[in-house]
């Protein structure tokens, strides 16, 4: 009986964390509209890390990043890798949240129920590849945010995730985003993901690791036209995995 008492005890106080946790974050989320916000929201941002640190936490995944020192921190970003897996960018928000990164990510993810809405207030943009001038409009946002200082912006420039971890091909289209934006671009590469989704409902020994390959500083990205800065980016990200 006093093994059963524990047990509900415990049970009790994950439920009531969970409350804590998720009922602050629906009430924030209600009145968040479906549209572009450039201003990067302090509740977001935490919002956005303990989910992610939850969902790797329970999961029991174990993530690296290897250097991180390599990152800029007196200015804003393009922080650009391979895409493996829909955890790439939960990664970044658990291990690089103090870097405010916004990625541009696809219609689907702004539908989960009320995190879709929360992320729009973590300057996520979302991009109609469909669409030219949606995906225009979509990269001129990016660079504004930029601009004015409020976040960094992810991107993963195959455009869809890699389903045998081979890179596929570069939109060079993305790059105007460095570019006329005139920051640095941080080249990644990523690695495990994959495996937090292989191994459910089993969750337990996934290996994440973040490489930080390169840093393509200022001068470098204003001097070379967006579809030079994205082979290099390509070449750098393909010797790394080695392809």
């Amino acid at each position: 009986m006093v093994v059963l008492k524990v047990v509900l005890y415990i049970l009790l106080a994950l439920f009531a964390l969970i409350m804590l946790w998720f009922l602050p974050c629906f009430f924030y989320s209600l009145p968040i509209k479906k549209k572009v916000y450039k201003k990067s929201h302090a509740f977001a941002r935490l919002a956005g890390a303990i989910t992610c640190w939850g969902a790797f936490f329970f999961t029991r995944s174990h993530v690296k990043v290897v250097g991180k020192e390599k990152i800029p921190k007196d200015t804003r970003f393009v922080y650009v890798a391979n895409h493996v897996s829909r955890f790439d960018p939960m990664v970044i928000l658990y291990k690089l949240s103090s870097y405010r990164i916004g990625f541009i990510s696809k219609p689907s993810n702004f539908k989960i129920p009320f995190f879709g809405k929360i992320i729009r207030k973590m300057c996520f943009l979302e991009i109609n590849r469909e669409d030219p001038k949606k995906a225009l409009a979509t990269v001129n946002d990016a660079i504004d945010i930029l601009k004015a200082g409020e976040a960094s912006i992810g991107l993963y420039p195959e455009g869809t995730r890699s389903k045998d971890g081979k890179l596929g091909p570069f939109h060079g289209f993305m790059f105007r985003i460095p570019h006329q934006a005139e920051v640095p671009v941080v080249v990644a590469v990523t690695r495990g993901t994959e495996e937090v989704a292989k191994r459910f409902p089993f969750p337990g020994g996934a290996r994440i690791e973040i490489k930080i390959i390169d840093v393509l500083d200022v001068e470098y990205v204003k001097s070379h036209r967006p579809v030079e800065i994205s082979e290099r980016v390509e070449a750098l990200i393909r010797n790394e995995l080695g392809q």
